[in-house]
């Protein structure tokens, strides 16, 4: 009984390791569907599943590019960060590498600005404990009220500092995405031109071909009339001699006796 609970124990302190462990890595997103989006927004409708379906491989490369990326990067974000990231990325049924790195790097670069505005703000605490102030506070005139005392300056410069990086940091994701559409879209667009101006290219050269054709058998049925024409007139010619009389003096001589007087017509 003793051993069975020993090794229940040693199970139980294995299995939370092995979850860490399991949780710390890289997930494998299906970017898919995001990839199926962007190529279906981007590709001319009019040029068909070519176009959309190279824009979609696109995409899967550069996620995978980014994923090579989040590798070397990986053990530089906290575990915080990490899983608030991946469960953020996996939100919405669309996965991206790109929106998961996005939102490690500004998680860290978040927390790196709240640790110097905290060392900050407890150098400048442990300064004034240590060097009080020396001057005597003099009471406000009769008559105002008191003002004030003044919050400490530098902590909430580099709050609102570390806030707009934020929001800098965000804008920049958002335009780098929509440059990113933009950019496969006029390929798309370009490549989509291309293949029409291809097509017309072919038709030209189809109806040049056509002309071509017409033309040489103009040109050969013009030589056939030619060479029927030059038959016929021969055969004429051949014709005529055959109807002349072989011996034409003859007859002359003949017809002038029968003119003769005292000769009679037959």
């Amino acid at each position: 009984m003793r051993g069975y609970i020993a090794s229940f124990i040693a199970m139980a302190a294995i299995v939370p390791s092995t979850l860490s462990a399991r949780s710390d890595q890289i997930p494998t997103l299906d970017v898919r569907p995001v990839c199926r989006g962007i190529a279906s927004q981007s590709a001319d409708p009019g040029v068909g599943q070519g176009a959309q379906a190279e824009t979609f491989q696109q995409c899967v490369e550069s996620e995978q590019a980014v994923r090579d990326e989040l590798k070397k990067a990986w053990a530089t974000f906290s575990a915080a960060d990490k899983r608030h990231c991946v469960e953020l990325a996996k939100t919405g049924g669309e996965s991206s590498n790109t929106e998961l790195i996005t939102c490690l790097e500004m998680a860290r670069d978040v927390r790196v600005l709240r640790t110097a505005a905290a060392a900050s703000s407890a150098t400048d605490s442990s300064k004034s404990v240590s060097s009080p102030p020396t001057t005597t506070v003099q009471p406000p005139p009769a008559g105002t009220a008191a003002q004030p005392r003044p919050l400490k300056e530098s902590a909430k410069t580099e709050v609102g500092l570390a806030m707009t990086e934020v929001e800098r940091a965000k804008a920049e994701a958002e335009t780098a995405k929509a440059s990113e559409a933009l950019t496969q879209r006029k390929l798309a667009d370009a490549e989509a031109a291309l293949r029409r101006a291809n097509e017309e290219v072919g038709k030209a050269n189809a109806e040049a071909d056509r002309a071509k054709a017409a033309e040489q058998g103009a040109k050969e049925a013009e030589a056939t009339a030619k060479r029927k024409l030059a038959n016929a007139e021969t055969a004429r010619v051949a014709a005529e001699q055959a109807c002349t009389p072989a011996r034409p003096g003859l007859v002359g001589r003949l017809r002038g006796w029968l003119k003769r007087p005292g000769s009679k017509a037959p």
